[in-house]
């Protein structure tokens, strides 16, 4: 990821944090990349849902060991 992308990335997340978006959600979009709406999420691959899924999974397992 070159510099550039990294600034826009943590550009996205400040915005979500401003936004007040749910930490888990803020948490999947750092480790996929993806975004999403609920219509977003029901059209994503069947492979990207699990990548998805286990990130938000991975968040809360996390969290639960804090």
């Amino acid at each position: 990821m070159n510099n550039r992308s990294k600034k826009i990335k943590q550009d996205m997340i400040a915005a979500m944090r401003v936004a007040d978006i749910s930490p888990q959600l803020i948490y999947a979009y750092e480790r996929t990349g993806f975004l999403l709406s609920k219509e977003g999420y029901q059209s994503l691959s069947p492979e990207d849902k699990a990548e998805y899924d286990a990130a938000i999974e991975e968040y809360f397992a996390k969290d639960d060991k804090a």
